[in-house]
């Protein structure tokens, strides 16, 4: 293999990690002990002899990586290889030195590598585990089944290996099944005489998740090495992963209070402070971690995240405290569209925060901070550190971030929604101490966004049909695994449908006070069978057959024809490509018999409403696409179409509240708020004509000359002839013969004259 670390020229690693025999040579294990008992100074001193004096290629490796030269260590273990090639543990080693520098590919190819030479080196084997843990890849079992199970397995391999499956059970939520790893791990540790930091670290984690916050085991550490901070960092990621983010800073800071040098616990420190909207403190955090660990990629990209951010600007709601007696709403937006989503993103936040505080129970204790990046990568970095995320908002208590409208095509993503899912976590997180599994809080934001939201209306992808036919919904106390860790492609979104019908469920079956008994059942500390088994009064055995019957009433008839489904779709596509608008129609129509809330972006609804205007059938073709539209349609290009339809008909009012509806999916399409402001001046609903008229002239269009006469007419409808006076005078500088403005000018000059006399 050709092995260059490519971004690591003069990196840093993290903290040296314990290898449990990975090495073994003495000299190194010597300077090793002093480093994990905290011994700082006299371990750097050891490193440094052993670098100048060291006997192999592999001990300079190793002690230049400890003394955080990763350009040596990797130059000496590359030596090492051409010198010995066939020297598989000094090989596995230098794949350990490319993950422990956020090379994980490369680190990977090593492991496969050896692995091909040798199918049974248990420690290539447990590196890829690792690996593949740690990026929540399934396929990492196989690896840790094989070496937990294969007693051929050495004592090193073996703790990793059960540390491992700890960590991984303890993220699932299995606490007996990580204290048993734990234990077994701890037995061959003793015997060993190897350090039992990492063991102490998870058992302090394991009693965070039980509640425990004053674990023993974390004074059992401090005593072994006062400078580990392993101790605080490690729990500090399950509070992360349980989305308890304040939990996670100040442990986070505990650690790096100790062990000043830990990048990864700074690192950590300031992506969390960054949740919490501290983001002065989150910057002098990560600059920290990358003045240590310069190539980590998540300091690297948020730092990068946060020079941009002179690209927005903050607006405020309401702009003096205390209005009304409101709760601040912030918004981050970037400057060229803040103008264009505040007025929409604000009402909408109104509208949730007043719908959710009577439906849950629970009054805002503090601001709302609502960020949209139009650059989706740079969401994903605000929300994980990486690019590459596939979703589209993110909630970390009182601060939302996700895609802007222009951070998606308009017809795949509708950003009111989205907002309206994410502050419904706002809620559930809040209400529950951030106590509540994901599933339910999920179930709650996707059950409101079709029951109270912008665009209501069921709406289940023809994937998640397919999931409930091949009976792969998960036990309801099961249910967060579709979540953290799916075992197939599609797991995810399966999930988040599942859990929004389980939330529909209890809400038609227990009321909706059982939404909330349950959210505070979980602030308690239960766990879902215990809720379940409180607050609804069954089993959770009851409750999950129960549920499937319920699924069952709702969706048996889609689910008892999906192949017909299938087959139709495909004959009514086939028909549409060659323009066979009759058959068109007659297969929509038998497509929407078996599912009339199917409004994805292949919906039956649009392929019947483009047939039938193509027969010269309007008033079907309208009655379409409006039926699309009420189910929760909302692709732009077809309600566009059906606004102008409506208005054409001479149903205007119907014609407004479909337009309207598009501003929630593209709010940036200038020419749709110019048609939206004629319709509502022309409905005499002035002060919202002005609003659109503002937005448009905002978004810099090209005939500025007309969205200047546009502002001059509704603030003349108002009254204001002032201000329509000063935008008639720009159009007309613009455009000097513009005569609709030269005659309202006249009628504004005209009617000054007369108030005069």
């Amino acid at each position: 293999m050709a092995a260059t670390l490519l971004t690591l020229l003069s990196g840093h690693a993290t903290a040296r990690e314990i290898h449990y025999g990975a090495v073994t040579d003495m000299d190194v294990i010597a300077c090793d002990q002093l480093h994990w008992r905290g011994q700082a100074d006299q371990s750097r001193n050891c490193y440094a002899n052993l670098l100048r004096t060291g006997t192999s290629l592999a001990v300079r490796a190793e002690a230049a990586w400890a003394l955080k030269d990763l350009q040596a260590a990797n130059s000496w273990f590359q030596q090492a290889m051409r010198e010995n090639p066939d020297d598989v543990a000094t090989r596995v080693r230098w794949g350990d030195l490319y993950a422990d520098s956020h090379q994980d590919a490369e680190a990977m190819d090593i492991y496969r590598e050896v692995i091909e030479r040798d199918g049974s080196n248990a420690f290539a084997r447990l590196g890829a585990a690792r690996v593949l843990a740690g990026s929540f890849d399934d396929a990492a079992n196989a690896f840790l089944t094989s070496l937990l199970t294969d007693g051929t397995t050495t004592d090193g391999a073996r703790v990793g290996a059960l540390l491992l499956s700890a960590r991984v059970a303890l993220e699932n939520g299995g606490y007996s099944e990580a204290l048993a790893a734990l234990d077994d791990a701890a037995e061959i540790v003793d015997r060993n005489d190897w350090p039992p930091l990492q063991i102490y670290a998870l058992r302090a984690a394991a009693d965070l998740l039980n509640n425990v916050t004053a674990s023993r085991w974390t004074e059992i550490s401090l005593a072994y090495n006062r400078h580990y901070g392993g101790i605080y960092a490690v729990p500090a990621h399950f509070y992360v992963i349980t989305r308890r983010y304040r939990g996670a800073i100040d442990l986070y800071q505990r650690a790096v209070d100790i062990e000043p040098g830990l990048a990864s616990a700074h690192e950590q420190l300031g992506v969390n402070l960054l949740r919490d909207n501290q983001v002065s403190r989150a910057r002098k955090h990560l600059v920290t971690a990358h003045d240590q660990d310069p190539f980590s990629p998540i300091a690297v990209n948020t730092l990068r995240l946060l020079d941009s951010f002179v690209n927005f600007t903050l607006i405020n709601d309401p702009e003096m405290p205390d209005a009304a007696g409101l709760i601040p709403v912030t918004l981050r937006l970037h400057k060229k569209e803040a103008a264009a989503i505040a007025p929409y993103a604000i009402r909408l936040t109104r509208e949730a925060i007043a719908e959710f505080t009577d439906r849950y129970d629970f009054a805002l204790k503090e601001p709302v901070i609502i960020e949209m990046y139009p650059d989706h990568e740079d969401f994903a970095v605000r929300t994980a550190g990486m690019p590459g995320l596939g979703i589209l908002g993110a909630t970390f208590g009182y601060v939302v971030a996700m895609d802007s409208p222009s951070g998606r095509p308009p017809a795949q993503f509708q950003w009111g929604t989205t907002l309206w899912h994410e502050l419904a976590h706002v809620f559930t997180l809040e209400a529950s101490n951030h106590l509540v599994p994901r599933w339910f809080s999920e179930g709650i934001s996707v059950f409101e966004e079709w029951r109270s939201g912008p665009n209501p209306g069921v709406r289940i992808p023809m994937s998640v049909y397919h999931a409930m036919k091949d009976d792969r919904f998960l036990p309801v106390a099961e249910l967060d695994q579709g979540f953290l860790r799916p075992a197939y492609e599609e797991q995810i979104i399966v999930s988040y449908m599942q859990a929004g019908l389980v939330c529909q469920y209890i809400d038609a079956a227990f009321g909706p006070e059982a939404l909330s008994g349950l959210l505070y059942k979980y602030r308690d500390g239960l766990q879902t069978s215990e809720a379940i088994e409180e607050v609804l009064g069954i089993t959770p055995q009851e409750f999950d057959r129960d549920f499937n019957q319920f699924v069952r009433s709702r969706h048996g008839g889609i689910l008892d024809n999906l192949e017909v489904w299938q087959r139709t779709n495909s004959s009514m596509r086939q028909k549409l490509s060659t323009g066979d608008w009759p058959g068109t129609i007659e297969m929509a129509k038998q497509l929407l018999d078996l599912l009339p809330q199917y409004v994805e972006p292949d919906s039956p609804y649009l392929a019947l409403a483009h047939a039938q205007e193509e027969l010269g059938q309007r008033r079907q073709a309208v009655a379409a696409l409006k039926n699309f539209w009420q189910n929760g349609g909302y692709d732009p290009v077809a309600l566009k179409r059906l606004s102008g339809w409506l208005y054409e008909e001479n149903r205007s009012g119907e014609a407004i509240d479909v337009l309207t509806s598009v501003n929630l999916v593209d709010p940036l399409d200038q020419e749709l708020h110019g048609t939206l402001g004629d319709m509502l001046l022309e409905a005499e609903r002035a002060q919202e004509a002005l609003m659109e008229y503002s937005i448009a002239l905002a978004l810099n269009p090209h005939d500025k000359a007309t969205a200047n006469y546009r502002m001059a007419s509704a603030h003349h409808q108002l009254g204001n002839n002032e201000q329509s006076q000063d935008h008639l005078l720009q159009a007309l500088d613009l455009a000097p013969n513009f005569r609709p403005a030269q005659r309202l000018l006249l009628d504004l000059m005209r009617a000054g004259s007369d108030n005069q006399h």
